[in-house]
């Protein structure tokens, strides 16, 4: 206690209330945290235009690790200072599959989100709310030819499945892993399937910031609730689940606070920074 450097934090479900937003407890808490020199580091699956503008005005924050750990971003210099790629052949299979499939998916590549023009007028099927309809069109720009695209850029940063049939998600989260071995298969809601390289995860990501940083993995403290989050929290010197968190990643926690409804992150650092 008291000798946390650096917080890292999810967003939905985490850091946000189901109303998508930082409660005025949560935000005086993560000022104060940025007041004593802690540096405060959203963890997301999203790029970072696609991050909501109550994220992107907390001025205290320097640093996101964005895309599930695919991109380590400094925000006041609008720059990515490390990135882990798919790369773009590996991008093009995954999208044959896809396709041979027929589910909805996207890719996020340099920083812009993509996705096949009829899986864009296909999203109110497998979306779980008009929240995540409306991000999704918002941030995706819709393409006629997803090969073309992935021709002109260098790597893929992200790929993302949605589908409401838990069956086939649950399927494709077992086999995916085996016949795609050095890519990484995790979920961060109950609709989707988000692919990144081995090598992009939210955990190696904080070991990266925190070593950019010269923060040792000790003095860092971690917040998450779901499955993308785990590498995080078990890197992290404190690993902290969410009380709505799933059961892997609070079995995978040091310590698990209350639900994102009831402040659970201003909780954690009020007993871990603050010793509250």
């Amino acid at each position: 206690m008291g000798n946390v450097r650096l917080i890292a934090f999810d967003l939905d479900g985490t850091l946000f209330n189901d109303k998508k937003e930082v409660t005025p407890e949560t935000f005086r808490t993560l000022e104060r945290a940025a007041e004593m020199g802690i540096e405060i580091v959203p963890a997301t699956g999203r790029f970072w235009d696609a991050i909501p503008d109550n994220v992107k005005a907390l001025d205290f924050v320097r640093y996101a690790l964005t895309l599930n750990g695919a991109a380590i971003f400094d925000v006041k210099e609008r720059r990515t200072i490390a990135e882990f790629p798919i790369p773009a052949m590996r991008a093009e299979t995954l999208c044959r599959v896809f396709g041979d499939l027929g589910v909805v998916y996207d890719f996020v590549a340099d920083g812009k989100g993509y996705m096949r023009r009829d899986n864009y007028e296909r999203l109110a099927e497998v979306m779980i709310g008009e929240w995540q309809v409306k991000i999704v069109r918002d941030m995706r720009s819709p393409v006629d030819d997803v090969y073309d695209t992935l021709s002109r850029v260098s790597g893929v940063q992200k790929m993302q499945i949605y589908t409401k049939d838990a069956e086939l998600r649950a399927n494709l989260m077992k086999s995916l892993p085996h016949v795609f071995p050095r890519l990484l298969f995790t979920s961060s809601v109950p609709n989707n399937i988000e692919i990144n390289d081995t090598r992009a995860n939210k955990g190696d990501g904080l070991r990266f910031l925190a070593g950019h940083l010269g923060v040792a993995m000790g003095d860092t403290l971690a917040f998450g609730d779901g499955l993308n989050d785990i590498a995080m929290i078990e890197a992290a010197g404190i690993g902290v689940a969410m009380g709505n968190a799933a059961d892997e990643v609070k079995n995978a926690a040091d310590y698990v606070t209350v639900d994102n409804n009831n402040n659970g992150v201003a909780e954690g650092i009020k007993r871990f920074c603050f010793g509250q």
